[in-house]
């Protein structure tokens, strides 16, 4: 029997106790398994990256699991025990994590997180460094501006160019636009009209976007991120923010990089916004 090390503490909400699951992909560190009762993923990997549905193993377990795991293989969970063609795993007594950001603002320090990022010079997806996200005018960056902006027509637009563009396992967009989410809920602008539009999207738009990224994207919109980006969040002093932020840009390709853009970006955006708002109101006031 193969013991789960680390379980995302929303498996062990009773709708996954028992059922029917499905192979969904498999790679060279991780494999996704699917519900099919809830259309979800749930996300088996070897590496310490704590993510929405995730599950950590030990390295030697894994590589059991994996070998020969084909995509499509059914595979039978009872009492949190799931049923593999020659192993059984069980996440009954895996240590919990969570991955929700609370609700309501939180204090984080924006300058210190801008000087931090000026040092970063990974490269994006779109193939510029991290530490020009704020002075870009490329049309994703446009696309976020347009997300922060108070006009639903702006934010459709956006949506439409961001999800599902650039390639990967989750796309460049996606990444932002997950940064994007995150930011909002830092600053305390959510806004329900365009989380439903974007839920509504996801969920009746076949081919919008990868699988994955799908996840991804549908457990930003209720406020759960992997635990990386929420370490973010809770940075004091620079040394911290430079721990978090390397460990960020580890994620995938350029997937690190782009969700740091994406929620650089839309901070920089909501603080410029607040900014115009308080000179508008100062100068209403002095007529």
């Amino acid at each position: 029997m193969i013991q789960a090390k680390w379980i995302d503490q929303a498996l062990f909400e009773p709708a996954f106790i028992n059922g029917t699951w499905l192979v969904h992909s498999v790679f060279q560190h991780s494999f996704n398994l699917q519900d099919p009762r809830q259309d979800q993923l749930i996300c088996v990997s070897k590496q310490a990256a704590r993510v929405p549905k995730g599950m950590i193993l030990a390295a030697d377990d894994y590589a059991a699991l994996a070998t020969d795991l084909l995509a499509g293989t059914t595979l039978l969970v009872q009492q949190r025990v799931i049923h593999f063609p020659h192993h059984r795993l069980s996440f009954q007594k895996a240590a919990m994590f969570t991955t929700t950001f609370p609700a309501g603002t939180v204090p984080f320090d924006r300058e210190l997180f801008w000087s931090t990022l000026q040092h970063v010079t990974e490269k994006t997806g779109i193939q510029e460094a991290v530490s020009q996200t704020i002075s870009s005018n490329h049309p994703f960056y446009d696309a976020i501006d347009q997300l922060c902006t108070p006009s639903f027509k702006e934010q459709r637009q956006a949506v439409a160019y961001l999800v599902g563009r650039g390639v990967g396992l989750t796309p460049t967009g996606d990444d932002m636009l997950v940064g994007h989410l995150l930011a909002r809920r830092v600053m305390g602008q959510e806004d329900t009209r365009l989380v439903a539009y974007l839920q509504r999207r996801l969920l009746t738009v076949n081919d919008l976007t990868t699988d994955v990224s799908k996840h991804y994207l549908l457990h930003a919109l209720t406020g759960a991120f992997n635990q990386s980006a929420l370490s973010l969040t809770r940075c004091t002093d620079s040394a911290a923010f430079y721990q978090v932020i390397k460990e960020i840009l580890a994620i995938g390709h350029t997937s690190g990089a782009d969700f740091l853009a994406g929620f650089a970006r839309s901070i920089n955006q909501f603080q410029n916004n607040r900014n115009e708002e308080f000179i508008w109101q100062n100068e209403w006031s002095s007529l």
